[in-house]
Order: C-alpha cells, then sequence, then structure tokens
C-alpha cells in the first residue's frame, strides 16, 4: 500500500469515526495529499469503503496511470456525476469541507443537500510521516543554507529587492521549486512590519536586517527568519534580541509530543512581557507547515490543539519597534515524542 492509499484508507476511517457517509473534494491540494495526482479540474468523492473521481477525458488516461485504488470516469458534467453517484451510492451523510471550497461550488453543494463538515482533511496533513518528513527536512535545509550564503553578501546600498531575488535564486539552484511564501526583506525600520512588502529601499550603515523567507521543495514548504544588525549595533538593539532569542528558545524547548499549542505561546510571550516588551509582541507564535505555508495547528494564546509527533511547526517570537527596528527569530521544528527537532538550522 503506497503513501496515498493508506491517506485515503485513514480519511475513510475519520468518516466512519465521525459517522459521515462520504466526503466530496475539489481542491488539488488535498486531491494530491489523497490520491498523489494533482491536477485542477476533477472532482474526488470518497466514501466509507470507496473512492471515486470525476474528470474530463483529457485527464483519464493519466489518472489511471498514476492511480489505481480510486474508480475514475469522464461523465458530461462532474458535478451532477457526483450528485448521481451520492443518491445512487445511498451516500445520505455526504459532507464538504468550506475552507477548501470555491464558493460558488460550495453553494451548489448545499443546494444538493451537502453539509458542511470542517478540518478532517487538514487534521491528517498536520502529522507527517515517511518520506513527508524527509521532503520537509530538505526543504527547510535548502532555506537555511541559503542565509548562511547571503548574509555576507548584503552590503551597503543593497536594496531589499536585490536581496529577495538572489535568496529566491539560491533556493531554487539548490532544488527548490519556488518561494512558500512572497519573501520579507525589511531593513532598518521597515523591520519593525511583521508583513511588510519587500520594496527597493537600499541598506544604510548601522541598520537591522530581517528576512523572513522559505521555499517549496517536492510540495512542502519552509518557514524561516533571521535577523541581525548591519554595523555596530547599539545597546537597545543588542538588548531586544537577546530577549528575543531567549524566548525563542524557551518556546522550542516547550514543543513536544503532548504538549498544548497555547503553553508554547506563553513559553514566549511571558519572556518578553517579562522583560518589559509585552505590548511589541504583535502576533501568535507559530503554526503548522506542510504543503501549505500555513497549516494546522495555530500556536497562539487561543489555540486548543495538543501537539502530537510528527507535526511540524514554527516559532517565532517577535518585537517590533515602530519606526526603528523588529527583531523576529523563526524556526520550523519537527514534534516529536520526546521534545523536538530543528528542521530549520
Amino acid at each position: 500500500m503506497n503513501i496515498h492509499e493508506k491517506r485515503l484508507k485513514d480519511l475513510q476511517r475519520l468518516l466512519k469515526n465521525e459517522k459521515l457517509d462520504a466526503m466530496v473534494l475539489s481542491r488539488p491540494l488535498e486531491q494530491d495529499f489523497l490520491t498523489g495526482f494533482r491536477m485542477d479540474g476533477y472532482v474526488l468523492l470518497v466514501s466509507r469503503t470507496e473512492a471515486w473521481a470525476f474528470m474530463p477525458k483529457m485527464l483519464l488516461d493519466h489518472f489511471r496511470s498514476k492511480v489505481d485504488f480510486v474508480n475514475a470516469s469522464s461523465p458530461d458534467s462532474l458535478l451532477e456525476a457526483v450528485v448521481s453517484k451520492v443518491k445512487d451510492a445511498g451516500l445520505k451523510k455526504t459532507v464538504f469541507e468550506p475552507e477548501t471550497e470555491t464558493y460558488l461550488r460550495g453553494r451548489f453543494w448545499l443546494e444538493k443537500g451537502f453539509s458542511e463538515f470542517r478540518g478532517l482533511t487538514a487534521g491528517l496533513r498536520s502529522m507527517k510521516e515517511g518520506e513527508e518528513i524527509s521532503i520537509l527536512r530538505k526543504s527547510c535545509h535548502i532555506a537555511a543554507r541559503a542565509f548562511r550564503i547571503i548574509k555576507p553578501r548584503i552590503k551597503t546600498g543593497r536594496t531589499e529587492l536585490s536581496v529577495s531575488r538572489e535568496l529566491e535564486d539560491l533556493m531554487q539552484a539548490m532544488g527548490a521549486k519556488g518561494p512558500s511564501f512572497n519573501l520579507i526583506v525589511g531593513f532598518g525600520p521597515d523591520s519593525a512590519l511583521p508583513h511588510h512588502e519587500t520594496s527597493a529601499r537600499p541598506l544604510g550603515k548601522n541598520e537591522a536586517v530581517l528576512l523572513d523567507f522559505g521555499c517549496v521543495y517536492d510540495g512542502y514548504c519552509s518557514d524561516i527568519t533571521r535577523t541581525y544588525f548591519h554595523g555596530r549595533p547599539d545597546a537597545e538593539f543588542k538588548k531586544v534580541y537577546s530577549i528575543v532569542e531567549a524566548a525563542q528558545k524557551a518556546g522550542v524547548k516547550k514543543v513536544g509530543a503532548g504538549a498544548a499549542a497555547s503553553d508554547v505561546d506563553k513559553a514566549c510571550r511571558d519572556h518578553i512581557a517579562d522583560a518589559g516588551f509585552g505590548q511589541y509582541f504583535i502576533h501568535g507564535t507559530g503554526h503548522g507547515v506542510g504543503l501549505e505555508i500555513h497549516e494546522a495547528p495555530t500556536l497562539n494564546t487561543k489555540s486548543k490543539e495538543t501537539l502530537r509527533a510528527g507535526m511540524a511547526v514554527t516559532v517565532e517570537p517577535g518585537i517590533y519597534l515602530y519606526g526603528k527596528f523588529g527583531v523576529r527569530i523563526e524556526d520550523s521544528v519537527l514534534v516529536k515524542k520526546n521534545g523536538c527537532e530543528i528542521l530549520t538550522k
């Protein structure tokens, strides 16, 4: 049994546990996760015991050559074929995930008597196993290595955009398909904006440098942030950096199977607050990372999840002094039975 067939069976087991008859999926990301076939334009229907794929004729032979554990066909109307199969198979409680469907398609499913049900595939995707872990590790290693290469090349006068472009080129040269999100390169006061849009601003003497970036390798995303000072740092930067560094280490230390996601956030947040900078930590501590750059679980004050071995999450506390500089330190880590593995070394 290959990994995709196993995932499909895992989903079928979840359907049974939740007392659901079937689920319909139409977003390529979830389809690829379950079948290994990522191509826009088909619809997947999964019941407790079977799975069907409805697609245009031009995809049919390609799909069948890669996926032999799903019944594939090429009807005239894909959506109506799903509805007919649900009716013919007696699948009374058929659901879809509103977070992965378009608004119009969601409305169509509702009109046909399907129900919304959140989080089934997200829960499956949050647990990495086998080759997934090796691929994710490689994606993170590429990003970490790219930082080591580019840091000494960032000189006075270089623009944020030129650094961003070179980072992308470096990661692609090491095998990445591309960036996992719009890279953030912030110099000086730009580093105090957590979601700064990388600009043509040149680097001046004695300024903070913040790089938030990652890549996609074989479908899996990495996420890393590094901050340092270009020139001679003053006492304020040194103090803030040391606080964030200690907070990030406290958060990483808290990560492990059985830990509450909110406790990881608390470990970081309490350290920063105790140092007198609580009001300047203005976002959550982290998020899951995998096929998407942001996925389950979340690590913030409202998180309800418990970390489990195989999850991959970020730990990224920060302090942002608007108009001056910001410091964020982020690593992607793999949750293990005892502690975690830092992937972005």
